[in-house]
C-alpha cells in the first residue's frame, strides 16, 4: 500500500501538470471502489466540471485537491490509493488501460486518471473549504505536525504494541508497514515492544522516523510493483531499505539475520541483536 512517502511523490508530480488548469468533464467507471462503495457522481460531477485546480497537497495517505469553481465556490477532491491505485496523467489519445475508473479530461488533450486494479483505493468530492471526516480523524503527521514530545505524550498513553501504535492512523498519519519498520530498526526499536515502554526513546523514534521518511521521498517512494508517479515512473527505494523484505538476510549493522514475524496478517521485519525486546 502506497504509504506517505509514495504519496508525497504523486502529489509532487501531480502539481506542476494540474494547477491552474481547468477541468472540462469527469467520466467514472461506475463500479464500486473501497469495500464496494461506488463514487457519488453527481457530486463528482457538480465539484470538478468546469473548476479550475488551485492546490495539490498531502494528508497522511490521502491526496487531497482543492478546487474553485466559477463564482469563487470551493471544493475538495479527496483520493486514497489503496493498494494498488494510481494517479497519472496521460495523453487523451492514449487508450485508458483496464482498471480505470476515474478520468477528468485537462486542456491540451491530457486526462488526469484513477486506475486501481484490485479497488481498494476511493475519490470523493467534498463541497466548502472543511476538512472531510475522513481527514479530520487522522493524527498528526510526521514530517510538519509531529516532534518528540507530543510522541511522548501519546506513546505514554497507549499499552499497544509499538508497531501497531505507528500503523494506527488516528495517532500517527501516514505511517505503512514499511516505514513503520524501517523506523524501528533506526530507533533500534523491538516492533512488539509496548508504546508506553519505549517513552524514553522518543527522541530517537521522532528522528528515525523523520529520516526513514525522508530518505523514501528523496528516492520517490517504494516500488515493488505497483506504485508510479504521476508520470509513470517508479520509486527507487527498494535499494535503500535496511530491514523490510529482507528475511533471512544479514542485517546492515550487526551481520546478524533479518527475521521476519506476523502481526494481525502483517509480515514485521527486523533484527533481534538490534532491535532488543
Amino acid at each position: 500500500m502506497p504509504e506517505l512517502p509514495e504519496v508525497e511523490t504523486v502529489v509532487r508530480s501531480l502539481r506542476p501538470q494540474i494547477v491552474g488548469k481547468t477541468i472540462r468533464s469527469v467520466w467514472s467507471s461506475g463500479l464500486g471502489l473501497r469495500m464496494g462503495r461506488k463514487i457519488d457522481e453527481k457530486a463528482l460531477r457538480l465539484c470538478c466540471r468546469g473548476a479550475t485546480v488551485r492546490a495539490v497537497c498531502r494528508r497522511g495517505k490521502y491526496v487531497l485537491i482543492d478546487l474553485e469553481q466559477p463564482g469563487r465556490r470551493r471544493s475538495k477532491l479527496l483520493v486514497h490509493l489503496g493498494m494498488t491505485g494510481r494517479l497519472r496523467v496521460e495523453d487523451e489519445r492514449a487508450a485508458r488501460i483496464k482498471h480505470t475508473h476515474v478520468v477528468w479530461s485537462l486542456p491540451g488533450k491530457r486526462e488526469l486518471r484513477f486506475v486501481d486494479a484490485r479497488r481498494f483505493g476511493w475519490v470523493q468530492a467534498v463541497a466548502g473549504v472543511q476538512a472531510p471526516p475522513e481527514i479530520l480523524a487522522l493524527g498528526p503527521d510526521p514530517l510538519v505536525e509531529l516532534d518528540a514530545d507530543k510522541l511522548d505524550r501519546l506513546l505514554s498513553r497507549s499499552r499497544a504494541p509499538i508497531k501497531a501504535f505507528l500503523l494506527d492512523q488516528r495517532r500517527v498519519a501516514g505511517l505503512g508497514n514499511i516505514y513503520a519498520c524501517e523506523a524501528l530498526f533506526r530507533a533500534r526499536i523491538h516492533p512488539r515492544s509496548e508504546a508506553r515502554r519505549v517513552r524514553g526513546k522518543a527522541v530517537l523514534l521522532m528522528r528515525a522516523i523523520r529520516e526513514t521518511l525522508d530518505l523514501g521521498i528523496a528516492n520517490c517512494g517504494t516500488s515493488f510493483r505497483d506504485f508510479v508517479d504521476a508520470n509513470g515512473a517508479p520509486g527507487s527505494n527498494v535499494d535503500a531499505l535496511l530491514v523490510y523484505g529482507r528475511e533471512g538476510e544479514a542485517c546492515k549493522a550487526c551481520g546478524g539475520r533479518v527475521r521476519r514475524i506476523v502481526d494481525a496478517g502483517r509480515s514485521t521485519f527486523f533484527c533481534a541483536r538490534c532491535q532488543k525486546r
